[in-house]
């Protein structure tokens, strides 16, 4: 007999926190149950018109960024006014970054290197997408709400923060290997699902314009490890297929509530609208959904289709890649 994993599992009565700045108008109270269109809170916020990374721009570490800060937290900058400088060690050459657009100076990512420019202040009225029970409002917690969510395991998190919140955001299709171009100007609240592969570039370009976090299948160990920004890798490191199945279920949750926690690997996504997860055991192995873990086809789902006697062989057709001859100890029972 074996064990069922199941890569999009159902929590029910997850509790998590949406943060709250303090300066929301708040609709529900606590202790009442909500549902999908209700309204919680208008909140207050500048959209981001320009970041700076200083690591890239003045060659300085992510860590020692804010010793470079010539300007204040809140103070409005001007084109062409310094934000921050270095000076090298013999004091010969002094690199400058540049406020290339005027606003509101914000340092709230500085700790990730990344000093950002803010427009004007707008509102925006947060409504339920989900059916939930509001436990507690204040402003350290936030609102702490109970609701059913969909969890995904990572393999790994860069553990820069413990816990990243914002809105699932898909780049094109969610199966394409994307680059800088077909960006769009502001992911402030974003947690963004970038495709089956992710390059350093593309996640550099994501956190100038304000992406919370990036969700990926696949990228290199080394820019992985030297990144330094919250990134979650679903599948491995290196060249790891994807499979579109796993591609097609994850997209069905755009624009939901995401939590990514940075501690236990986990990304949990708040919806209301979710599949039973099968039993956790396999009784029979016709019919069951796998993924292979052979090196000929590892990473790619299918079904097993018929037994080679009792050899302990299977086959598994693997829709367009076609049918495989695989050993059973080489698949996992999966559900999706």
């Amino acid at each position: 007999m074996e064990i069922r994993s199941r890569i999009f599992e159902k929590y029910t009565d997850y509790k998590f926190s949406i943060p709250l700045k303090g300066n929301e108008k708040v609709f529900v109270k606590q202790g009442s149950y909500v549902k999908i269109g209700d309204k919680l809170f208008e909140g207050y916020n500048s959209g981001i018109k320009k970041s700076i990374y200083l690591p890239k721009i003045i060659n300085c570490k992510v860590e020692d960024s804010f010793k470079y800060i010539s300007r204040i937290n809140g103070e409005y900058v001007d084109e062409g006014d310094i934000l921050a400088q270095k000076v090298s060690s013999g004091g010969l050459t002094v690199t400058e970054a540049v406020a290339s657009v005027s606003g509101i100076l914000d340092l709230s990512r500085i700790s990730k290197g990344y000093m950002d420019i803010l427009g004007e202040e707008t509102s925006t009225i947060f409504e339920s997408d989900f059916d939930g029970y509001i436990n507690t409002i204040n402003p350290n917690d936030g609102m702490v709400v109970t609701a059913d969510a969909t969890c995904i395991d990572a393999v790994a998190t860069t553990k820069t923060e413990s816990k990243y919140f914002g809105k699932l955001e898909i780049l094109a299709d969610g199966n394409s290997i994307v680059t800088e171009k077909i960006l769009d100007t502001d992911y402030s609240g974003k947690i963004v699902w970038v495709g089956p592969v992710l390059y350093d570039r593309v996640a550099f370009e994501l956190f100038e314009r304000g992406a919370v976090a990036i969700l990926t299948y696949a990228i290199s160990y080394s820019e992985f490890r030297n990144i330094g920004l919250p990134v979650a890798v679903l599948g491995g490191f290196g060249s790891v297929h994807c499979d579109p199945k796993f591609i097609d279920r994850l997209i069905t949750l755009k624009g939901r509530l995401t939590i990514l926690d940075g501690i236990e690997n986990q990304l949990f996504i708040i919806s209301g609208d979710i599949k039973e997860n099968r039993g956790w055991f396999v009784d029979q192995y016709i019919n069951q959904t796998v993924i292979s873990r052979a090196q000929s086809s590892y990473g790619y789902i299918g079904k097993i289709v018929d037994m080679q006697g009792d050899s302990g062989y299977v086959f598994v057709d693997f829709d367009k890649k076609g049918k495989s001859l695989l050993h059973i100890g080489s698949l996992d029972f999966i559900d999706l």
